[in-house]
């Protein structure tokens, strides 16, 4: 099968979700424009290029994402996705109470209605976060929370940052989680209403009764009435620049690709901001494993 976009480059810009389900955002660069990619349901690869682009500005009023006008190359050592241009377009510090100084976008947006959830990864792992109401929960899809409780909505974000700040204090609650951490606990037995039960569980150890209740968020990452693949293993070997599958998912920012009737993990998030080349139709790698016996809960 052809390359998708043969003549031309195409960057890794995001991932995300829309009512079509999971979906990979790309950046034709020449062209300055972008596309979304349904992945739900499709058979392809992609293969990691070692070119870095600049991904883009994002508006934090619109939510509107849009591609490098300057289309900057990145060395590969630099740390950030963005060029300073669009970094400084798009003034988000998810940090910004850390911060000595923030950008007019990002008072504007703490100015918006906020809340505070408490998302569930493991029985072990409760995250305490806040996210603009204006953005949904689309903060919770992109962590790849399983399960997340809405505990209560306030009028602006440093109003929600002091719940926030106190619960992140207390033992048993997280504030940050590594991106590794979570792959491992997608190889974890997960069981929704079991999930939904600890978590209101451990609010109750908090006197909080969750505001918006607690919902499961599988069917936003493998479709709606579709089975939750009961394991989602690690590749025992796997090369770190392609990939390929039927994808039957997408938790957070790692894929859940099928082969043979396994289900694999493959996370993307490093690949951001690098050129891709994606094949429809193929599959360009085939993964090793050892089986793996499930746990009971």
């Amino acid at each position: 099968m052809p390359r998708l976009a043969q003549n031309a480059t195409v960057v890794l810009r995001d991932v995300g979700y829309d009512a079509d389900g999971p979906y990979l955002l790309v950046s034709n660069v020449k062209a300055k424009k972008l596309n979304r990619l349904p992945v739900l349901g499709r058979t392809f690869s992609m293969r990691l290029l070692p070119q870095r682009y600049c991904t883009g500005a994002f508006d934090l009023a619109t939510f509107k994402a849009t591609a490098c006008d300057l289309a900057v190359d990145l060395p590969n050592d630099y740390k950030d996705t963005m060029c300073p241009a669009c970094r400084d377009i798009t003034g988000f510090n998810p940090a910004f109470y850390n911060a000595d100084n923030i950008s007019p976008q990002q008072r504007a947006y703490n100015l918006t209605p906020h809340f505070v959830y408490m998302a569930y990864f493991s029985p072990q792992h409760f995250k305490v976060g806040i996210s603009s109401e204006t953005r949904g929960i689309e903060r919770l899809l992109e962590q790849g929370a399983r399960v997340a409780g809405i505990l209560k909505r306030f009028p602006n974000a440093d109003a929600a940052r002091e719940m926030e700040a106190y619960l992140c204090s207390q033992e048993g609650i997280l504030e940050t989680m590594r991106s590794g951490t979570k792959l491992q606990l997608l190889s974890e037995p997960f069981n929704a209403q079991e999930a939904m039960r600890l978590v209101k569980q451990k609010c109750a150890e908090f006197d909080i009764d969750p505001e918006l209740g607690v919902i499961d968020l599988s069917p936003y990452y493998f479709g709606r009435g579709a089975s939750v693949p009961q394991l989602i293993q690690i590749p025992d070997s796997a090369p770190r620049n392609v990939f390929g599958g039927r994808c039957v998912g997408m938790v957070g920012t790692t894929l859940a690709m099928e082969q043979n009737g396994n289900v694999f993990a493959v996370h993307v998030k490093e690949w951001e901001s690098y050129e891709v080349e994606i094949t429809a139709g193929e599959v360009l790698v085939e993964y090793e494993y050892e089986p793996q016996q499930m746990g009971l809960w």
